[in-house]
């Protein structure tokens, strides 16, 4: 499995660095400093800022879905 790092850097919007304040809340207007970033249960990138974790985009990346597939089916097979 490729480093999350390695998928951010390939996807478009990679220049989201810790510290930056981003924009969150309903109408995105609420601002939040980015303390790291990780993955949820689809695999999907996140952003965890001081307030909550957040999807990094509102749409899911389809080669993150079938790799997520996989570990979800391997760790279902073990118990």
């Amino acid at each position: 499995m490729k480093s999350f790092k390695k998928y951010l850097t390939e996807c478009e919007n990679s220049d989201i660095k810790k510290g930056d304040t981003i924009l969150v809340g309903r109408f995105k207007n609420s601002p939040a400093v980015v303390t790291g970033f990780g993955k949820d249960k689809n695999g999907q990138p996140t952003v965890k800022t001081n307030k909550k974790t957040y999807s990094l985009y509102k749409f899911r990346i389809k080669k993150l879905m079938k790799e997520a597939a996989g570990l979800l089916k391997k760790v279902a097979d073990k118990s």
